[in-house]
């Protein structure tokens, strides 16, 4: 099973160099850096936040063109939900960028994801567990894929996930997929929740974590929480997110600029939900 690969490295300055000069580049390091402070705000005022918190841009509903402007702009990390199209896009993206898949998987498309996402955010069970840790294994490869356990911790019937009281029991049994490094845990609010139900959610996938560090697993500790979006990012960092998952405030005013860029549909874009990280 080879590693996920993106686009060619050797392209990679010469992205940049173009992107530099694009519009959209300036639009994105100024949205970017208000994110960046409201995180850094959002770190001041929680009295359980992380000692540092990731950015994850999630792209889905943006053109490909976005990535190369993306990378100029600071950007390391982006979040697709969508495994076909995201297997089509990445060919087209600067090679320095990690992918991260954020939207529920089919066991048939496992090997699709494997070979598309350096990270995943949405491992909701031990039957998909177990068909990615047999695709792993194949020709006795050597790779580990970083996953993060999804919670439904808002115990919404939208939502994927195991349970809450489920949480730690499928930890346990993860050990046997020696493939998959479980870097925490993912969880996602309910639509229209009020900021009680919300940091109730949050909160909750805290203490699941906090109880499966203590009781320990691996040689890394399942210390990551994958939380919040553009909607409720603020509340997950206070509650003690690792990382956020956001796409529409990073590309605030954006899309005025590309449409004055090109006229022709892309045809790799995502017509999605705008809910960044929405299971669809």
């Amino acid at each position: 099973m080879p590693f996920a690969q993106g686009g060619c490295p050797a392209r990679y300055d010469a992205c940049l160099h173009h992107a530099n000069d694009d519009p959209r580049t300036p639009l994105l390091r100024a949205n970017i850096a208000g994110l960046e402070a409201r995180i850094e705000a959002a770190r001041g005022r929680g009295g359980h936040a992380a000692d540092a918190v990731q950015l994850l841009v999630v792209t889905k509903s943006q053109p490909a063109s976005i990535f190369a402007p993306l990378a100029a702009a600071g950007v390391t990390d982006i979040g697709e939900n969508r495994i076909q199209s995201a297997s089509e896009r990445r060919p087209l993206a600067p090679g320095g960028l990690r992918w991260h898949g954020i939207g529920s998987l089919q066991r048939n498309k496992a090997r699709t994801a494997l070979a598309t996402f350096d990270v995943f955010h949405a491992l909701d069970g031990l039957r998909l567990a177990e068909r990615l840790e047999s695709l792993l294994a194949e020709g006795a490869s050597s790779r580990v894929w970083p996953v993060y356990l999804q919670v439904n911790t808002a115990d919404d019937p939208d939502k994927g996930g195991v349970a809450p009281d489920e949480a730690l029991s499928t930890l346990e049994r993860l050990a046997a997929c020696p493939h998959l490094q479980v870097l925490g845990f993912m969880t996602m609010g309910r639509r229209a929740a009020t900021d009680a139900d919300l940091r109730a959610t949050f909160c909750t996938l805290r203490e699941i974590r906090d109880e499966a560090v203590r009781r320990g697993r691996g040689s890394v500790p399942p210390s990551g929480l994958s939380m919040g979006m553009s909607d409720d990012f603020e509340l997950a960092v206070e509650e003690g997110a690792t990382v956020v998952r956001v796409g529409r405030a990073v590309f605030r005013d954006v899309g005025k600029q590309a449409t004055s860029l090109t006229s022709t549909p892309d045809p790799h874009g995502d017509n999605v939900a705008e809910r960044d990280g929405e299971q669809t």
